[in-house]
């Protein structure tokens, strides 16, 4: 869909549009036609005078009242009819050596993050009489484990939770909701990932061997999904959580590719 229905224009929220999958996800609903207006934690993104935000409100995700200023900006410039949740975070969190501050601001913004953005955008869609719809950016960690990620796990199975719950809730008034799941995406964070590892070279060669296919992901594929679900192209698609991962959750051992298929292919 573009962002207006018979001409009427619409807004979005997207919550970390300043970066990474949000900023493409941002750069990709503005290019169909959304009025997107961003929630951002930190100044200096560049997202408005880019073009890529129509604006953006600056508070952290966690906080509740920061996605209310958020639907109240959007709403300010064209009805609100979409929401993406994709602010996040991801720390290790060793259950024998766990770090409760850690933990506690992963669940903030991971978990409580997304609790508010969806009662805040279901709030706005009841009350504007608008059958809207909702794109919570979850991970292939909310179905399969990596060690000592458990408070990340714990917050990314949530999503995918409160994603059916919103779905169940308000299906009846033609309300959606969704997950996007993805596995690595070559995004700012994942960079500093690598970048940090003992052995980067290493730690870029499994992710990007992990999935069948092969590489890493990147930013704007994830994007793609996510302007789909909220488009009038999937109005029967609510409840979902769809694995954007390269089928990495759908593999088990050796992914590989034998030479001579690889040969046979490229001939």
């Amino acid at each position: 869909m573009s962002g207006s229905a018979s001409g009427t224009p619409r807004s979005v929220v997207v919550t970390g549009s300043g970066k990474g999958i949000g900023r493409a996800i941002a750069e990709r609903l503005t290019a169909d036609g959304w009025i997107v207006v961003g929630l951002e934690r930190s100044p200096g993104s560049g997202t408005v005078e880019a073009g890529v935000c129509a604006e953006v409100v600056l508070g952290d995700a966690s906080a509740r009242e920061a996605h209310r200023r958020a639907a109240e900006a959007a709403m300010a410039l064209a009805p609100l009819a979409g929401w993406v949740n994709n602010a996040g975070i991801t720390k290790h969190t060793p259950l024998h050596e766990l770090d409760e501050e850690v933990v506690r601001e992963i669940i903030g913004i991971n978990g409580f993050g997304y609790v508010w953005g969806c009662s805040v955008a279901v709030t706005a869609f009841v009350d504007q009489g608008v059958p809207g719809a909702i794109v919570n950016v979850g991970s292939i960690h909310g179905r399969a484990s990596h060690p000592d990620h458990a408070a990340y796990e714990f917050t990314k199975g949530g999503i995918d939770a409160l994603t059916r719950s919103v779905a169940v809730s308000y299906g009846g008034l033609g309300i959606r909701a969704n997950t996007v799941a993805p596995g690595g995406v070559r995004t700012p964070h994942l960079e500093a990932q690598i970048a940090a590892a003992a052995d980067p070279a290493a730690e870029e060669r499994a992710l990007a061997e992990g999935p069948p296919m092969g590489r890493i992901a990147r930013s704007e594929e994830i994007a793609a999904v996510a302007a789909f679900l909220l488009s009038d192209e999937a109005p029967y698609l609510t409840g979902q959580s769809i694995a954007v991962d390269g089928g990495w959750t759908s593999s088990f051992g050796d992914v590989s590719v034998p030479a001579a298929l690889r040969e046979r292919f490229a001939r």
